[in-house]
């Protein structure tokens, strides 16, 4: 018998309306004040329009009613539209500012979230419960009509519409009270629609974000990105990337369909109910007039006074609506916002200033989303100033051990001592500045060849040591060939006389990098994968001056090229299968020399072959 899926539990808003306030609130009053007392100020405004609104018909006619001389009739209404055009003024100016100041504050906003993921500790872009909390943050602050920004105003406006509320509502009920009731009744049923569906639009929110993320990926990211560019046309991929993006059209135009759907629905709802609350009110009214127990201008002014009732209802309604809607924006960008990091960001013990040793303690990690242990229960150590090889296949977690001895990873069980102290002693940002690493994956600035090398401004730049960086390097001839020297823009995303490095040029470039900080511990994860064999060769003789004053990991997938260094591990299955000198290893007969003989086998085999072809 099968068993019935479980039904996810609903999501519901962490904050609250009223918490969610006093927070923008708070935002309002360090970043733009003025728009918390601005919309106090439209109060008064506002409800002045209304009421001038409300008074202006039946005021006109009633001086034309009274009087047969021009001039006083022409008073009166000239006195009326001045005063309705002054207010209008006035209000037009406030609204101005406002919409500059919301504009602000929203800007405020992003930045805080932009700033907040850049600061943010490295390991949570792994999680996908923390992505998931980034997309819905990121969707309330790229809305400008969301995120909470325009609470001060909606309250302003709801206050606005309540008082409104009292000055219709007490000349309706002049007509009759019933009718007041009558009114009332129908707001509450769009209430009841529109808030059921502001609550199904926010529950599926999780759902449009992600189909808009691999929308984005596609007719963004791959089709913007020219790296994508050749494998797209060499090996054919236009058609299944057309279909691919064809279909994730079509879920996101079936979800927009629901959207659709919900409006319309919530549309006919408070259609059929202004039909039958103002049609019945509009009656009874007509009914009294017919009867002659109202006049002309009493008839106009009631009139106005039911037409103008109803719409505040509404409004307070929408107002209502879109605070809630804002709310619950809010509390997402403020869920999001309280991620907690794991690593020390306030005093720590003193970093050391020289090589230091490095110690794992039965440490094991596994990615959010996988499936086994990357690393299970590893334990090593490494001596200050040691030159350390790591090697084994691809996917056998080197990489990711790097990731966990700089702190850009942390791991499941076990710890990761730095110089004898667990890197959770430290500062964070003062831990980094311990590690340089030339890595696999890699992201070069759109500045200059020197800014990018020395990480910092062209003014703070020690010109000497740039050179002997870029020497070491070999990238001199390189950069003595381009058009301004160190100075010339790498890519043309800021600037036209961009050039593009190649892919050897480019690391020897984060070589040059990693060798301007001058770290005590650096980390080289297969640094010459895309050099030529006389650049290959050149690293290696450069690796002892490179790494005199540091310890060093040097990654590599070809064995013949850790013989320089003093250790070598190898990871197999997660864990640690043999370490010990080249030497060594080669004497045990284990996995190490059986993945070296096979490597050596094939330059064997091409050299003998050579050699019988000549």
């Amino acid at each position: 018998m099968k068993k019935k899926k479980q039904k996810e539990p609903k999501r519901r808003p962490k904050y609250g309306l009223f918490s969610c306030v006093r927070y923008i609130y708070g935002i309002l009053w360090h970043s733009e004040r003025s728009l918390v007392f601005t919309g106090i100020l439209t109060v008064p405004l506002s409800l002045a329009l209304s009421a001038l609104a409300l008074y202006t018909p039946p005021a006109m006619l009633q001086a034309l009613e009274t009087s047969d001389r021009f001039p006083p009739v022409a008073l009166v209404i000239t006195g009326l539209l001045l005063a309705r055009l002054l207010f209008d003024a006035v209000n037009n100016i406030i609204s101005a500012r406002i919409n500059v100041s919301e504009h602000y504050v929203l800007t405020q906003m992003t930045y805080i979230w932009k700033k907040y993921r850049r600061t943010r500790d490295w390991y949570h872009i792994y999680n996908p419960e923390i992505q998931k909390l980034d997309e819905r943050a990121g969707s309330a602050v790229n809305n400008n009509h969301t995120a909470g920004v325009h609470f001060p105003m909606d309250f302003s406006n709801m206050l606005t519409k309540l008082l409104s509320f009292l000055l219709f509502g007490t000349v309706v009920s002049l007509l009759h009270p019933v009718i007041i009731l009558l009114l009332a009744a129908g707001c509450a049923l769009d209430a009841a629609m529109e808030k059921w569906e502001r609550r199904k639009n926010w529950e599926e929110r999780d759902v449009r974000n992600a189909l808009s993320k691999k929308t984005n990926c596609i007719t963004w990211s791959i089709s913007q990105d020219f790296c994508y560019a050749k494998d797209i046309r060499l090996y054919g991929m236009r058609p299944f990337l057309h279909e691919k993006l064809t279909h994730l059209l079509a879920l996101r135009t079936a979800e927009q369909k629901k959207l659709e759907r919900r409006s319309i629905l919530t549309a006919l709802t408070s259609f059929v109910m202004v039909l039958v609350r103002d049609g019945a009110a509009y009656a009874f009214l007509i009914a009294e007039a017919v009867q002659g127990n109202v006049n002309a201008s009493s008839f106009v002014l009631y009139f106005s006074a039911i037409t103008s009732l109803s719409g505040v209802m509404g409004d307070i309604l929408g107002m209502i609506n879109r605070v809630y809607d804002g709310a619950m924006q809010l509390s997402d960008f403020r869920e999001a916002m309280e991620t907690k990091d794991r690593l020390n960001r306030g005093p720590g013990i003193p970093v050391p200033r020289k090589p230091f040793s490095i110690e794992f303690r039965n440490v094991s990690y596994k990615y959010p989303k996988g499936e086994k242990r990357v690393l299970d229960n590893i334990s090593f150590q490494i001596r200050a100033g040691e030159k350390i090889a790591l090697v084994g296949l691809n996917g056998a977690g080197k990489t990711t051990l790097t990731m966990l001895m700089c702190g850009m990873l942390l791991p499941d069980e076990g710890e990761v001592l730095l110089d004898g102290h667990s890197l959770y002693e430290y500062n964070r940002d003062e831990m980094y500045s311990l590690f340089g690493i030339v890595p696999q994956d890699f992201n070069l600035m759109p500045l200059s060849v020197a800014e990018n090398i020395a990480s910092a401004p062209k003014e703070e730049i020690d010109p000497d040591k740039l050179a002997r960086c870029i020497e070491l390097a070999g990238l001199t001839e390189k950069i003595a060939s381009l058009p301004r020297g160190a100075d010339t823009p790498l890519g043309r995303e800021l600037e036209k006389e961009g050039v593009e490095l190649s892919g050897g040029e480019t690391q020897k470039l984060l070589l040059a990098r990693l060798l301007y900080k001058n770290p005590p511990c650096i980390i080289l994860d297969e640094p010459t994968a895309a050099l030529d064999p006389i650049a290959e060769d050149r690293m290696y003789r450069s690796y002892h001056q490179i790494a005199s004053h540091a310890t060093s990991l040097f990654i590599s997938h070809r064995l013949a090229s850790t013989r320089f260094c003093d250790r070598i591990f190898l990871l197999d299955g997660a864990r640690f299968a043999e370490s010990g000198t080249h030497e060594e290893l080669m004497a045990a007969g284990g996995k190490y020399r059986e993945l070296f003989e096979l490597q050596s086998k094939y330059y064997k085999e091409g050299k003998k072959d050579g050699m019988e072809q000549s």
